[in-house]
């Protein structure tokens, strides 16, 4: 019984992906500190361009950011995505979603755009699946918590029956009986 609810809320639960790691940073792009975050997921593939102002400069107002990706052994062309912008409470930070087909290295062109000129950084990422394996990856999530309570009970039960007996290394029926 305690077992299936444990089971049934996780099936219903969309799976876990990792958080998003810097390619990036602090990277000094005209008058702006650019860095680039991703979560480069087989299928949909996240990136978050944070911007900041150069010691006390402003960021221009008119900045818009396009994230272009194409794989790295060259079977497609680079395909381009507009950056949303995102409020933030200092700086500025943009948000694209991509799509990659397979897993494999991509080439990633994060291009801004302004009154001041134009930036581009390139970087690689490898695109990779988004961490769920299926029905089998609830199993091996579960694993560790199935163990810690196999321990639990074990230790429960070997409690109630009582020390073992000190000449037999049994437990004693004496014991057994007093608990009971």
């Amino acid at each position: 019984m305690l077992g299936l609810a444990l089971v049934l809320p996780a099936l219903r639960l969309s799976a876990h992906e990792g958080p998003p790691f810097p390619v990036v940073v602090d990277h000094v792009a005209g008058s702006m500190k650019v860095s680039v975050w991703t979560d480069p997921d087989i299928g949909i593939g996240t990136f978050f361009v944070v911007l900041e102002p150069v010691a006390d400069g402003t960021l221009p107002d008119d900045i818009t950011v396009t994230v272009g990706v194409w794989p790295v052994s060259g079977r497609l062309e680079e395909v381009r995505y507009d950056a949303s912008p995102q409020r933030v409470r200092y700086g500025a930070r943009y948000y694209a979603e991509v799509e990659f087909d397979q897993g494999e290295w991509w080439n990633v062109r994060v291009i801004l755009n302004s009154a001041e000129g134009t930036e581009e950084l390139t970087v690689e990422v490898e695109a990779t699946p988004d961490g769920t394996l299926g029905p089998i990856s609830l199993v091996i999530y579960l694993l560790p918590f199935l163990a810690v309570g196999g321990l639990w009970l074990k230790a429960v039960l070997r409690r109630r029956r009582g020390p073992p007996d000190a000449t037999t290394g049994t437990d004693s029926p004496a014991t057994s009986h007093k608990r009971a």
